[in-house]
């Protein structure tokens, strides 16, 4: 259904006030063994257990954008220009204040950080509109930035789930590093759409070990010495999105998939929604402001966001 159509069929609701779940994902190869779609899927899955813990009206999930920026290269992956996913997102949102939306929230589980900045343009335009808007994916992206191991029960449920005690050890310190298609998305796949996950998951090797080197780790060194401690993580979390672009031959995933468990996928699922739930009430329902994305610094940069300098651009999460 093209959003125009969602629009006309769920007006009386949206001037209502019922919360507007809108997905902005890329069709993007996630690995041998998950959907292209499969930030679409979890996207909504989340929505769903989102909307369900607020209890706030009905559900409305508008069409999927199927955007996004920077998407992971391999087979099926449809490569956009940040200017058409910018275009894209503020069209939509335009769309959706025009049709009298007052709650808004923009559902992705692509962590490109240009990704978010361009949902970040529909956030402001829905804003300057007095649209109550939450773009929640940004709490997650800085908790994998502040991740402690151990600090997060729902986290540690997670880990809990696979068997030998080495493996167990090894996706927990490798968690901040399992960005995109490995032990933790393919468990949520699990959760949300257990049928569109291979069962070739189960034979899918380990990501090989990357870190960040060069210039990135110089530059986070720096950021810490100097008391920027956020700077200094994001420094080291673009330099290891390099390392890992840098495979060959490039695995298309993080991790280890094989460990992953529909089990796992409920726990982290239930960690994400708990954050997620905290800041929809504040933000839908009271005077908060949708979380700053990381990387926010980035269009600050002099060049233009059209055509930003690939070792940027390649800084992937999901």
């Amino acid at each position: 259904m093209p959003l125009s159509d969602f629009l006309v069929a769920h007006e009386h609701e949206l001037r209502e006030g019922a919360v507007v779940y809108l997905p902005v994902n890329p069709i993007e190869y996630h690995g041998p063994h998950l959907s292209l779609l499969n930030d679409h899927l979890i996207s909504v899955g989340l929505a769903r257990e989102l909307h369900a813990r607020l209890d706030k009206g009905p559900l409305l999930i508008a069409p999927d954008l199927d955007v996004g920026f920077d998407p992971t290269p391999g087979p099926g992956t449809v490569v956009t220009a940040l200017k058409d996913v910018r275009a894209a997102v503020v069209s939509a949102c335009a769309a959706l204040a025009g049709a009298g939306a007052q709650r808004v929230v923009l559902m992705t589980f692509h962590g490109s950080p240009l990704h978010a900045l361009a949902l970040e343009t529909g956030v402001e335009l829905l804003q300057r509109r007095k649209v109550k808007v939450l773009s929640p994916l940004n709490l997650l992206l800085q908790q994998l930035l502040d991740f402690d191991a151990g600090s997060d029960p729902a986290i540690e449920a997670a880990f809990d789930t696979i068997p030998d005690l080495a493996a167990r050890e090894r996706a927990r310190r490798g968690l901040p590093l399992d960005f995109h298609g490995g032990f933790f998305e393919t468990s949520v796949a699990m959760h949300y759409a257990p049928d569109t996950v291979r069962d070739s998951f189960r034979s899918v090797p380990p990501c090989p070990s990357f870190t960040a080197t060069g210039i990135y780790a110089a530059a986070a060194k720096t950021a810490r010495a100097l008391g920027f401690t956020n700077r200094a993580q994001e420094m080291e979390l673009a330099g290891a999105s390099m390392a890992w672009f840098a495979l060959r031959p490039f695995p298309g995933y993080t991790g280890e998939p094989a460990l992953s468990s529909p089990e796992a996928g409920a726990a982290f699922a239930r960690a994400i929604i708990d954050r997620y739930a905290t800041a929809a009430k504040a933000v839908l329902y009271g005077d908060a402001l949708s979380p700053r994305p990381i990387f926010s610094w980035l269009d600050s940069l002099p060049f233009t966001p059209a055509n930003p300098p690939v070792p940027l651009a390649a800084v992937q999460t999901f």
